[in-house]
């Protein structure tokens, strides 16, 4: 097959499919890309584009491969200086990128900035996927991807077993649980576990001697938290925890930081997790 095109003369020639196909290659080759954001970089990945990265923010964690990425710092505090050092051609930011002004710096220089909307649903990942596989140009490959994760996707469990509480902080400042709207809770709900914090929405302050009434049967936390506090039991020995008897037995799941806060296209693995933690108690 070939395709005709006219020069500027106005004659028309025929150009092999093979060659456009080469010219397209090229000018991708050429593409350097950022991506600011974990499920951002996650996606890029299992899309197969990774070869135009150039630099990915702290919270592309995942695959392996990322991380060996230069870092361009924490996707809502990214410096413009430090973006701009990658020489890139374009920046993916996902939804709370900034801060503001750097991005408008990093823009007026002519890196074209893409701004996507952060996922908090199955069915905003997946139109995340669609939007990604759009942008760059790998729509078979967004569509093979959707059709996994909607195969491997549970239904959502008709019962609750066991009570958990998803702890972002859990330091001398107080607790920080996840409440609705929030990633922890939607992999709660697939799981079949009832959120301790479901009364308020998003992360938020919760008060431990409230806990000590209504009870967890265990604790979920994110990797990157139970590190910063010196691992799983210095995290359990925390003071603002004495009361809970879940502390008591550190019946504490870790989980990646990002399979747990972020939508992923592994959200099947992350339910999974809890399914199986809560069925050993």
């Amino acid at each position: 097959m070939v395709i005709i095109l006219k020069n500027k003369i106005g004659v028309c020639y025929e150009v092999p499919n093979f060659f456009l196909a080469l010219a397209t290659q090229s000018a991708l080759a050429k593409e350097r890309m950022i991506s600011a954001g974990g499920t951002l970089t996650e996606i890029i990945y299992a899309l197969d584009k990774q070869n135009s990265l150039v630099a990915v923010d702290q919270s592309s964690m995942y695959p392996q491969q990322a991380t060996q990425l230069p870092q361009v710092g924490y996707y809502r505090d990214l410096a413009a200086e430090g973006v701009l050092s990658m020489r890139p051609t374009t920046l993916l930011a996902l939804e709370g990128a900034g801060r503001e002004q750097a991005l408008k710096q990093i823009e007026a220089t002519g890196v074209k900035v893409i701004h996507y909307k952060k996922p908090t649903s199955v069915n905003e990942l997946l139109e995340l996927i669609k939007h990604l596989g759009s942008d760059l140009d790998a729509n078979l490959k967004a569509q093979n991807l959707i059709t996994k994760i909607k195969a491997s996707l549970p239904n959502k469990a008709k019962t609750q077993t066991h009570n958990a509480l998803f702890l972002l902080s859990a330091n001398e400042r107080g607790l920080v649980a996840a409440g609705q709207e929030t990633v922890p809770n939607l992999l709660f709900n697939y799981a079949g576990i009832t959120n301790i914090a479901a009364s308020h929405s998003g992360f938020k302050a919760i008060n431990s001697e409230v806990l000590a009434v209504n009870q967890p049967d265990f604790l979920v936390a994110p990797a990157h938290v139970v590190q910063s506090l010196g691992g799983k039991k210095a995290f359990c020995k925390q003071p603002t925890l004495r009361l809970l008897k879940a502390a008591q037995e550190c019946q504490l799941l870790v989980m990646d930081s990002l399979l747990s806060l972020g939508m992923s296209p592994r959200i099947a693995t992350a339910i999974q997790a809890l399914h199986e933690y809560k069925t050993r108690l």
